[in-house]
């Protein structure tokens, strides 16, 4: 067997030389690629705290609201609640999840036409 390679199979190896337009538009492809998988993380991040949420957060709800449950309707005016507003105030306590918007790349034309 030959171990030399031929001028044809060396083209393969050799890597073309790019032009401007086509490295700008690699680097955009890999940015978006990079932002999109960025992005499933984020969504996949998000999906585990709301279902963990979802398994332990009542448990936490469950106990604050039996501790506010508990009080007197003065010690709940003392802080500013009536008992009308207990369920709203368990309901407030979940976190929310802040989520800003994705930034995506801008597009070739319009880096032209600047």
């Amino acid at each position: 067997m030959d171990a030399r390679l031929t001028q044809a199979e060396s083209a393969y190896l050799v890597s073309a030389t790019f032009s401007a337009e086509r490295e700008r538009a690699m680097a955009l492809r890999l940015a978006a690629s990079e932002a999109y998988r960025a992005g499933l993380l984020r969504g996949a991040t998000q999906l585990l705290a709301r279902l963990g949420d979802a398994l332990f957060g009542w448990v936490e709800r469950a106990r604050l609201r039996a501790e506010l449950g508990s009080l007197t309707d003065r010690e709940l005016a003392d802080i500013g609640l009536s008992r009308g507003d207990i369920g709203r105030v368990v309901d407030a306590s979940e976190p929310v999840a802040e989520t800003a918007p994705t930034r995506r790349p801008a597009r070739i034309g319009a880096q032209q036409a600047a």
